[in-house]
């Protein structure tokens, strides 16, 4: 059943459907709360995911380097937080390196912001002594955010995938153990060991990253047809994104109306804090001791797809996607590319109206908290090699990489139905399940306590044939017993008599 026919299936049991919108939004939350509850009930083998897991090896002055040259040097200066190098680092990506480890003089910074693959600021002034081009410097990758709709790891592997290094032969792969913070803490574990391969990871505190606030819209004029129509509407809203590509929560929307006798539009979307001021990180200035307020957080920007661009009303509940960067042409290598603000800019555009692609993902509901493992020893190898390809006329630019990665297996969380098409990822069997949850809920709140046991004993039978269908079950592992020795030399002779016939 999709989201339409659970509602309606609601109204039934109910016996009360009025054909009010706000009244299906309130069925629709019911509903989509109902469906998280049993969801997170049990580790479901409908509720995981599998996916490859990449390990980020050292960035180092004689590793990271593009043929001709022999190191990449860095420049660093006694008392500032910008470091340039002398060449540009491929690896060198905002989404993987920030808030990472810079280490040099065997002394540890945190990466602030990538500015750019030749220009990183820390996170607080160089305390060594000035050097202009320095090749004592590692890049550490010690951190790792976990997927932003894990809701459980469950499992965390080196394995022959995607890849079998060897002919044919066994490499140290294995299950990676999960370790509690406090007990690293009792066994001391070296912090900063590195190997080819981890052997275990360590819970690490989550990193939150703080909601939205809110957004002023506006328009302007476009000389072509590929922008936004005449009396057509929008619903937009905006999230931070740090420095890891992690969202925060979601700000307060806002609706437009594009109005212009001939021609398109486009959308212009200014960020402002409750307070309306603008929010904006300050560019580095050369006597910055500490990063400024919004330094590293970029915004990025959403529309809301279950709505009616005719008359400016919802559907239902929000579902908000991503804006593509759209284009003039399909054939670019950022057209379906997010649109993010820089951390340094108040404001954004959204020039065409391919920019609200219908295929665009849709933003899963976060909270901003996101999980973070230390993957113990830090793996700092690799199985392949990838060399770097610059962009030409019929294909994207292939940049340095080196390649190793494990696999994972994650409980997810699913995205709320919204639309009306919208089908739970639970099995089609046990739908109904949902509704009776819901049902629960109502009567509940309505002070009909009776009616409210009675669909949670109902619920309790559903759940456990949807738990012996459908949740994991570890097949009993028979051992043979061993043989007794008798006080000859050998085994004890087989005793015959212990059979049994059947009288």
């Amino acid at each position: 059943m999709n989201l339409t026919a659970l509602r309606e299936r609601l109204k039934n049991h109910l016996d009360y459907s009025p054909d009010l919108q706000a009244f299906n939004d309130q069925m629709d939350h019911l509903l989509n709360e109902a469906y998280l509850s049993l969801w997170t009930a049990k580790r479901w083998v409908f509720s995981q995911k599998l996916s490859l897991f990449q390990f980020q090896p050292d960035i180092l002055p004689t590793r990271d380097v593009i043929a001709p040259s022999a190191s990449v040097n860095a420049n660093l200066t006694k008392g500032s937080r910008r470091v340039t190098f002398s060449a540009n680092i491929d690896r060198l990506s905002p989404e993987v390196w920030e808030g990472t480890i810079f280490d040099v003089d065997n002394f540890e910074y945190i990466i602030s912001k990538v500015v750019s693959q030749q220009e990183i600021l820390l996170d607080r002034p160089f305390i060594g002594t000035t050097k202009a081009d320095s090749t004592g410097w590692v890049i550490k990758k010690r951190y790792y955010n976990l997927p932003q709709d894990c809701l459980e790891l469950l499992s965390l592997s080196h394995r022959d995938n995607p890849s079998n290094v060897g002919s044919g032969a066994l490499p140290p792969y294995g299950k990676l153990r999960a370790i509690l913070p406090r007990r690293d803490e009792e066994l001391n574990l070296r912090t900063d060991y590195k190997a080819a391969y981890a052997e275990a990871f360590v819970w690490t505190p989550p990193r939150n990253i703080p909601p939205g606030e809110k957004l002023t819209l506006a328009q302007y004029n476009r000389e072509d047809n590929t922008g936004f129509a005449n009396n057509t509407y929008l619903e937009v809203c905006w999230a931070f994104v740090n420095e890891y590509g992690l969202l925060g929560a979601l700000s307060q929307p806002e609706t437009i109306k594009f109005v212009r006798n001939g021609g398109t539009v486009g959308l212009t979307v200014n960020f402002v804090s409750w307070d309306n001021q603008p929010i904006i990180a300050d560019s580095w200035q050369s006597k910055d001791t500490v990063p400024s307020q919004y330094e590293g957080y970029r915004k990025i920007i959403f529309w809301n797809a279950n709505f009616n661009r005719a008359t400016g009303e919802r559907l239902g509940l929000p579902a908000w996607k991503f804006f593509n960067n759209g284009g003039l042409t399909r054939n670019t290598s950022s057209y379906l590319g997010n649109i993010i603000a820089a951390d340094t800019v108040s404001s954004v555009n959204v020039p065409y109206f391919n920019c609200i692609d219908s295929g665009n993902p849709r933003y899963i509901e976060i909270d901003g908290q996101h999980l973070l493992i230390r993957p113990y020893p830090r793996v700092d190898a690799w199985d392949v090699t990838v060399t770097q390809q610059a962009g030409g006329d019929d294909f994207s630019k292939v940049p340095q990489q080196f390649l190793r990665y494990g696999e994972m297996r994650y409980i997810y969380k699913p995205q709320l139905l919204a639309e009306g098409t919208d089908s739970p990822q639970f099995p089609y069997e046990f739908h109904q399940l949902i509704v009776s949850k819901a049902l629960e809920e109502v009567y509940l709140k309505l002070g009909n306590i009776s009616m409210s046991e009675t669909y949670r004993r109902r619920i309790d039978n559903d759940m456990k044939q949807l738990e012996k269908r459908y949740c994991d079950h570890i097949d009993s592992s028979v051992v043979r017993g061993r043989f007794n020795i008798g006080a000859t030399e050998g085994f004890a002779p087989y005793d015959w008599t212990s059979l049994r016939k059947l009288s």
